[in-house]
């Protein structure tokens, strides 16, 4: 079985979050009750649970490409990465704290 391009699914994932700000910013949707904000920050949670796991893991992946192949713009990109997901997991954990004070 061949491994699929994981960045299909970071395309569905990003439209999915874009269409609901769009919706949000148009009136077409609205959290009008208290328990629609709970669900959509636990849902926010495991979103930014999973972004920085595949941060992490992209960054596994460009941090071990070939030596020869590697560049100073790798070396950047590898360290920009790292950041990223140091503040997803950050927003993760703000989340968490948002959910817990909404109970």
């Amino acid at each position: 079985m061949t491994a699929q391009n994981p960045a299909m699914h970071a395309r569905v994932a990003a439209d999915a979050l874009a269409r609901l700000v769009t919706d949000v910013r148009t009136g077409r949707a609205q959290w009008q009750h208290p328990q629609a904000v709970r669900q959509t920050t636990a849902d926010l949670v495991r979103l930014a649970d999973a972004l920085a796991v595949a941060v992490q893991h992209m960054t596994a992946a460009l941090g071990q490409s070939p030596v020869t192949t590697r560049r100073p713009q790798t070396d950047r990109a590898v360290q920009a990465l790292l950041h990223a997901g140091q503040a997803s997991a950050t927003a993760a954990q703000h989340l968490r704290q948002a959910d817990r004070a909404m109970h």
